[in-house]
């Protein structure tokens, strides 16, 4: 199979220069990138589903809708998905467009990491600005309430972030999957079931967790028991230890005194962007690492993390993480990660990967169906192949998830590049049937 994705894209340059350095799509431009946020976009109209495109949307440039955390403690990964995205379409709009049609219009929105804001723009996006389509979503606790509204608006989306096993399910208790909602990058049950074989190895018997308080860190510790004990690991579950602090706390005091006290052998935090960085800088002003012989971090080797950590992040720390620049070992995953640097000077997050992968999903979708037209978009996405820098996958027909390994390794500083790397990366091979086999008889789906 060859690569669904070439070019070499636009050279970087002025044009996407922010204030502070770093580089995002032009607010109006050649490609007329919009990003809008705040209450001007809530405030517009909602009335009623949406249905078809019209018939001048079908001929003329196509537009996407983008919904991501683009301030407060997680606006790093927006900002990462913002540039995945914008290389993307400079280089399909490079290379003649999606079936002959440019990408004019990729509109982003400020989900501000809540449920009601991020419905307001999906809305907005749809019924207003008449997209054909959507991406995007940080958060698995807003995931969960846009898909069912998805279904409503009748428009596709791609999450490339939000992790919930739940949201792309589509039976069984508190499942929220439907026709129209897809993910391209690793979800929970996948790199959970990659968690457990770094503990299959590890000498360590009492587990507790520290995570945040919605779906995503509870959800966490619900698939890490639930693997471990399907892989009869024999080990303890201090449920009377975990910690679960909110979402964008600045003070982890509590919790890592809590975690100490119980004197564990091992800690699974699924604490992720700013409050993992917070987290780890005042773990380490503790007796925590002291105390705790084993962290395992879910995302904690997003290069979102490791580049503002540096070198206060701990060696020897196994960190999980959706797609490592480092791996596969691929030319399209060089050829990416070439241009990524070339353009970006860092080294591309998985939100940067899975959100240029996800423009050149719809590129596949819409060019095999010969239309932009919902159906035809999500029809085509169903059992698709495609090779991508993470690597070869298929979208499973049912759960509508990318089957895809889980990548794990442990910290290692490099001076020579300022961050931390895996040092060795494992790719732990997650098949369907072996995932489903191990949660037979609990209640969480595998979510693949």
């Amino acid at each position: 199979m060859g690569n669904d994705f070439s070019g070499d894209g636009d050279p970087r340059n002025d044009r996407y220069r922010r204030n502070d350095g770093d580089f995002r799509t032009p607010a109006v431009g050649r490609r007329d990138f919009l990003k809008a946020t705040g209450a001007g976009v809530a405030a517009t109209s909602l009335a009623g589903p949406a249905v078809g495109l019209s018939t001048a949307r079908q001929q003329g440039p196509l537009r996407f809708g983008a919904i991501y955390i683009l301030s407060g403690f997680a606006s790093v990964y927006g900002e990462s998905a913002e540039l995945g995205i914008e290389m993307a379409v400079d280089e399909i709009n490079s290379q003649g467009g999606i079936g002959g049609r440019e990408i004019g219009q990729v509109l982003f929105r400020d989900s501000e990491a809540s449920a009601s804001t991020a419905i307001q723009h999906a809305r907005s996006l749809v019924q207003q600005d008449n997209v054909d389509g959507l991406i995007g979503l940080d958060s698995s606790g807003v995931a969960l309430k846009v898909a069912p509204v998805v279904r409503q608006l009748r428009r596709p989306l791609m999450i490339t972030h939000a992790a919930t096993p739940f949201v792309t399910t589509q039976s069984g208790p508190n499942a929220q999957g439907n026709r129209f909602v897809y993910r391209d990058g690793v979800n929970l049950s996948q790199n959970l079931y990659g968690a457990a074989n770094v503990a299959q190895d590890l000498d360590a018997q009492s587990w507790t967790t520290i995570g945040p308080d919605y779906a995503f860190g509870h959800q966490t510790w619900d698939y890490f028991k639930a693997y471990t004990q399907g892989m009869d690991l024999g080990l303890n579950y201090m449920n009377g230890a975990t910690a679960f602090p909110q979402l964008g706390a600045s003070d982890f005091t509590p919790q890592i005194n809590k975690v100490v006290n119980a004197d564990p052998d091992a800690v699974v935090t699924s604490l992720w962007g700013g409050d993992l960085v917070t987290f780890l800088k005042q773990a380490q002003n503790t007796a925590f690492f002291d105390t705790v012989d084993n962290l395992l971090m879910t995302v904690g080797a997003a290069t979102d993390v490791l580049r503002p950590l540096g070198s206060d992040m701990p060696d020897g720390l196994w960190a999980g993480t959706r797609y490592w620049f480092r791996a596969p070992q691929s030319d399209a995953n060089e050829q990416f990660v070439r241009k990524f640097r070339n353009r970006y000077d860092r080294f591309p997050s998985y939100n940067a990967q899975n959100a240029y992968t996800g423009m050149y999903l719809y590129k596949k979708a819409i060019e095999q169906a010969g239309s932009a037209e919902p159906d035809a978009v999500v029809s085509q996405w169903q059992g698709m192949q495609h090779t991508a820098p993470v690597g070869q996958f298929t979208i499973d027909e049912q759960s509508h998830q990318a089957i895809l390994p889980a990548v794990w390794g442990k910290t290692q500083y490099s001076q020579d590049l300022g961050i931390s790397l895996l040092e060795p990366v494992r790719r732990i091979d997650a098949p369907a049937d072996r995932l489903r086999s191990l949660l037979d008889g609990s209640d969480l789906p595998a979510g693949v």
